[in-house]
Protein backbone atom coordinates (compact mmCIF):
# COMPACT_ATOMS: atom_id res chain seq x y z
CA UNK A 1 0.00 0.00 0.00
CA UNK A 2 1.51 3.63 -0.91
CA UNK A 3 0.16 5.29 1.62
CA UNK A 4 0.73 3.14 4.68
CA UNK A 5 1.53 5.44 7.39
CA UNK A 6 0.09 8.63 6.15
CA UNK A 7 -2.87 11.03 7.55
CA UNK A 8 -4.96 12.70 4.95
CA UNK A 9 -7.52 15.52 5.65
CA UNK A 10 -10.51 15.72 2.92
CA UNK A 11 -13.63 18.53 3.42
CA UNK A 12 -16.75 17.77 2.23
CA UNK A 13 -16.40 14.23 2.90
CA UNK A 14 -19.72 13.30 3.56
CA UNK A 15 -20.97 12.12 -0.05
CA UNK A 16 -19.18 12.24 -3.81
CA UNK A 17 -15.83 12.62 -4.52
CA UNK A 18 -15.30 13.52 -0.50
CA UNK A 19 -16.59 10.27 0.24
CA UNK A 20 -14.84 8.63 -2.83
CA UNK A 21 -11.36 9.55 -2.35
CA UNK A 22 -11.68 9.20 1.34
CA UNK A 23 -12.52 5.52 1.01
CA UNK A 24 -9.93 4.94 -2.10
CA UNK A 25 -7.19 6.61 0.03
CA UNK A 26 -8.22 4.39 2.87
CA UNK A 27 -7.27 1.10 0.37
CA UNK A 28 -3.95 2.43 -0.12
CA UNK A 29 -3.82 2.28 3.94
CA UNK A 30 -4.40 6.42 4.49
CA UNK A 31 -5.77 7.23 7.82
CA UNK A 32 -8.74 9.72 7.33
CA UNK A 33 -9.70 12.82 8.63
CA UNK A 34 -13.29 13.30 7.68
CA UNK A 35 -14.48 16.78 7.56
CA UNK A 36 -18.08 18.19 6.61
CA UNK A 37 -21.03 20.09 8.03
CA UNK A 38 -23.18 17.18 8.16
CA UNK A 39 -21.81 14.87 11.29
CA UNK A 40 -23.87 11.83 10.65
CA UNK A 41 -22.32 11.91 7.16
CA UNK A 42 -18.90 11.95 7.85
CA UNK A 43 -19.16 9.62 10.88
CA UNK A 44 -20.83 7.35 8.40
CA UNK A 45 -17.61 7.28 5.96
CA UNK A 46 -15.48 7.15 8.85
CA UNK A 47 -17.19 3.53 9.59
CA UNK A 48 -16.19 2.36 5.95
CA UNK A 49 -12.95 3.78 6.32
CA UNK A 50 -12.07 1.54 9.70
CA UNK A 51 -13.91 -1.67 8.22
CA UNK A 52 -11.26 -0.90 5.03
CA UNK A 53 -8.72 -0.94 7.58
CA UNK A 54 -6.98 2.53 8.28
CA UNK A 55 -8.16 4.78 11.46
CA UNK A 56 -10.49 7.58 10.28
CA UNK A 57 -11.57 10.76 12.57
CA UNK A 58 -14.89 12.65 11.71
CA UNK A 59 -14.62 16.27 12.71
CA UNK A 60 -18.15 18.52 12.17
CA UNK A 61 -16.41 21.80 10.23
CA UNK A 62 -18.30 24.54 8.70
CA UNK A 63 -14.93 25.29 6.32
CA UNK A 64 -15.82 29.01 6.35
CA UNK A 65 -15.43 29.84 9.93
CA UNK A 66 -11.47 29.86 11.05
CA UNK A 67 -12.33 28.89 14.53
CA UNK A 68 -13.73 25.80 13.16
CA UNK A 69 -11.13 24.77 10.24
CA UNK A 70 -8.67 25.45 13.39
CA UNK A 71 -10.28 23.38 15.50
CA UNK A 72 -10.27 20.54 13.08
CA UNK A 73 -6.46 20.95 12.17
CA UNK A 74 -5.96 20.73 16.14
CA UNK A 75 -7.44 17.52 16.30
CA UNK A 76 -5.96 15.82 12.92
CA UNK A 77 -2.62 17.11 14.45
CA UNK A 78 -3.35 15.93 18.14
CA UNK A 79 -4.96 12.23 16.59
CA UNK A 80 -2.75 11.49 14.27
CA UNK A 81 0.71 13.77 14.71
CA UNK A 82 0.89 14.83 11.21
CA UNK A 83 -1.30 15.28 8.12
CA UNK A 84 0.54 15.01 4.88
CA UNK A 85 -2.77 15.09 2.37
CA UNK A 86 -5.33 17.67 2.03
CA UNK A 87 -8.09 17.82 -0.11
CA UNK A 88 -9.90 20.88 -0.65
CA UNK A 89 -13.01 19.68 -1.71
CA UNK A 90 -16.38 21.18 0.42
CA UNK A 91 -18.10 23.25 -2.27
CA UNK A 92 -21.74 24.81 -2.93
CA UNK A 93 -23.33 26.04 -6.26
CA UNK A 94 -26.27 27.94 -7.10
CA UNK A 95 -26.60 29.28 -10.62
CA UNK A 96 -27.94 32.67 -11.72
CA UNK A 97 -27.80 34.82 -14.72
CA UNK A 98 -25.93 38.16 -13.51
CA UNK A 99 -28.84 40.23 -12.49
CA UNK A 100 -30.55 37.28 -10.58
CA UNK A 101 -27.27 36.71 -8.68
CA UNK A 102 -28.61 37.05 -5.11
CA UNK A 103 -25.70 39.11 -2.78
CA UNK A 104 -26.02 36.65 -0.15
CA UNK A 105 -25.84 33.79 -2.72
CA UNK A 106 -22.53 35.46 -3.98
CA UNK A 107 -21.35 35.65 -0.47
CA UNK A 108 -21.84 31.80 0.55
CA UNK A 109 -20.07 30.54 -2.72
CA UNK A 110 -17.06 32.67 -1.94
CA UNK A 111 -16.73 31.74 1.66
CA UNK A 112 -17.06 28.11 1.14
CA UNK A 113 -15.70 27.46 -2.17
CA UNK A 114 -12.42 30.29 -1.96
CA UNK A 115 -12.20 31.66 1.53
CA UNK A 116 -12.99 27.98 2.85
CA UNK A 117 -10.15 26.43 0.57
CA UNK A 118 -7.43 29.28 1.64
CA UNK A 119 -8.57 28.94 5.27
CA UNK A 120 -7.77 25.38 5.69
CA UNK A 121 -4.33 25.02 2.83
CA UNK A 122 -3.25 28.34 5.91
CA UNK A 123 -4.45 25.03 8.62
CA UNK A 124 -1.83 22.61 7.55
CA UNK A 125 0.51 24.79 4.71
CA UNK A 126 3.37 25.90 7.69
CA UNK A 127 2.99 22.48 9.30
CA UNK A 128 3.81 20.79 5.99
CA UNK A 129 6.55 22.87 5.21
CA UNK A 130 8.25 22.77 8.43
CA UNK A 131 8.15 19.29 7.78
CA UNK A 132 9.38 19.71 4.25
CA UNK A 133 6.60 17.39 2.80
CA UNK A 134 3.07 17.35 1.76
CA UNK A 135 0.62 17.38 -0.72
CA UNK A 136 -2.30 19.96 -1.10
CA UNK A 137 -5.27 18.49 -3.74
CA UNK A 138 -7.87 21.46 -4.50
CA UNK A 139 -10.84 19.95 -6.53
CA UNK A 140 -11.78 23.14 -8.66
CA UNK A 141 -13.89 22.21 -11.28
CA UNK A 142 -13.90 22.55 -15.15
CA UNK A 143 -15.73 26.14 -14.27
CA UNK A 144 -12.81 26.97 -12.67
CA UNK A 145 -10.55 27.41 -15.92
CA UNK A 146 -13.96 27.91 -18.60
CA UNK A 147 -17.18 29.98 -17.40
CA UNK A 148 -20.14 29.57 -18.57
CA UNK A 149 -23.62 32.06 -18.93
CA UNK A 150 -25.22 31.77 -15.29
CA UNK A 151 -21.88 30.62 -13.85
CA UNK A 152 -20.94 33.99 -12.35
CA UNK A 153 -20.35 33.79 -9.02
CA UNK A 154 -19.58 29.45 -9.18
CA UNK A 155 -16.91 30.56 -11.93
CA UNK A 156 -15.67 33.20 -10.31
CA UNK A 157 -14.93 31.21 -7.20
CA UNK A 158 -13.56 28.36 -8.69
CA UNK A 159 -11.33 30.80 -10.83
CA UNK A 160 -9.78 32.20 -7.72
CA UNK A 161 -9.46 28.31 -6.20
CA UNK A 162 -7.15 28.08 -9.32
CA UNK A 163 -5.44 30.98 -8.67
CA UNK A 164 -4.47 30.26 -5.29
CA UNK A 165 -3.53 26.37 -5.65
CA UNK A 166 -0.63 28.07 -8.08
CA UNK A 167 0.49 30.25 -5.50
CA UNK A 168 0.41 27.58 -2.81
CA UNK A 169 2.13 25.41 -5.24
CA UNK A 170 4.69 28.38 -5.93
CA UNK A 171 5.26 28.67 -2.28
CA UNK A 172 5.59 24.97 -1.66
CA UNK A 173 8.21 24.11 -4.03
CA UNK A 174 11.21 25.03 -2.05
CA UNK A 175 9.74 23.23 1.54
CA UNK A 176 8.98 19.76 -0.85
CA UNK A 177 5.30 20.68 -0.31
CA UNK A 178 2.93 20.17 -3.82
CA UNK A 179 -0.07 21.69 -4.90
CA UNK A 180 -2.50 20.41 -7.82
CA UNK A 181 -5.44 21.43 -9.33
CA UNK A 182 -7.79 18.96 -10.50
CA UNK A 183 -10.66 20.35 -12.75
CA UNK A 184 -13.38 17.99 -12.80
CA UNK A 185 -15.92 18.24 -15.75
CA UNK A 186 -19.79 17.06 -14.75
CA UNK A 187 -19.63 14.59 -12.48
CA UNK A 188 -22.59 12.83 -10.65
CA UNK A 189 -23.03 13.98 -7.63
CA UNK A 190 -25.97 15.41 -5.43
CA UNK A 191 -24.99 18.76 -6.49
CA UNK A 192 -24.89 18.07 -9.66
CA UNK A 193 -28.14 16.66 -9.56
CA UNK A 194 -29.64 20.07 -7.41
CA UNK A 195 -28.89 22.07 -10.81
CA UNK A 196 -28.60 20.17 -13.35
CA UNK A 197 -30.71 17.47 -15.68
CA UNK A 198 -28.44 15.02 -17.48
CA UNK A 199 -28.37 11.19 -18.63
CA UNK A 200 -26.08 10.56 -15.19
CA UNK A 201 -24.96 7.51 -17.25
CA UNK A 202 -22.70 9.64 -19.34
CA UNK A 203 -21.12 11.93 -16.41
CA UNK A 204 -18.09 10.92 -14.32
CA UNK A 205 -18.38 8.99 -11.47
CA UNK A 206 -17.04 10.37 -7.66
CA UNK A 207 -15.12 7.44 -8.22
CA UNK A 208 -13.20 8.53 -11.40
CA UNK A 209 -12.25 11.60 -9.48
CA UNK A 210 -11.56 9.70 -6.91
CA UNK A 211 -8.94 8.12 -8.92
CA UNK A 212 -7.16 10.48 -10.15
CA UNK A 213 -6.70 11.97 -6.81
CA UNK A 214 -5.07 8.56 -5.46
CA UNK A 215 -2.80 8.97 -8.54
CA UNK A 216 -1.26 12.16 -8.06
CA UNK A 217 -0.53 11.37 -4.45
CA UNK A 218 0.98 8.41 -4.46
CA UNK A 219 3.59 9.41 -7.02
CA UNK A 220 7.35 9.62 -6.72
CA UNK A 221 8.68 13.15 -5.19
CA UNK A 222 10.38 13.56 -8.18
CA UNK A 223 6.76 13.67 -10.16
CA UNK A 224 4.90 17.09 -10.45
CA UNK A 225 1.52 17.35 -11.73
CA UNK A 226 0.38 20.88 -11.31
CA UNK A 227 -3.43 20.38 -12.67
CA UNK A 228 -5.84 17.91 -14.56
CA UNK A 229 -8.68 18.05 -16.45
CA UNK A 230 -10.93 14.98 -16.14
CA UNK A 231 -14.00 15.21 -18.29
CA UNK A 232 -17.21 13.31 -19.49
CA UNK A 233 -16.20 11.39 -22.82
CA UNK A 234 -19.58 12.76 -24.64
CA UNK A 235 -18.52 16.61 -23.43
CA UNK A 236 -14.83 15.41 -25.37
CA UNK A 237 -14.96 17.82 -29.01
CA UNK A 238 -15.03 15.76 -31.97
CA UNK A 239 -11.94 15.94 -34.39
CA UNK A 240 -12.74 17.88 -37.63
CA UNK A 241 -10.58 16.20 -39.96
CA UNK A 242 -10.37 19.17 -41.76
CA UNK A 243 -6.38 19.08 -42.13
CA UNK A 244 -6.72 15.80 -43.51
CA UNK A 245 -6.33 15.83 -47.08
CA UNK A 246 -9.27 15.00 -49.56
CA UNK A 247 -10.02 10.83 -49.62
CA UNK A 248 -8.44 9.99 -46.43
Amino acid sequence: MKLAGKTAVITGAGRGIGRATALALAKEGCNIVLAAIEADQIEAVADEVRAIGPQALAVQTDVQHKSQVTALAQAAFDRFGAVDILMNNAGVAIHNSIPNIKEEDWDWMMAINLKGTFLCTQAFFQHMCDRRSGHIVNIVSRAGKVASAKFGAYAASKFGMLGFTQTTDAEGIEFGVKATAVCPGAVDTQQRSENHIDDRETLLQPEDVADYVTFIVTRPARVYIGEVSPIAQYLKPLPSGGFLKPGI
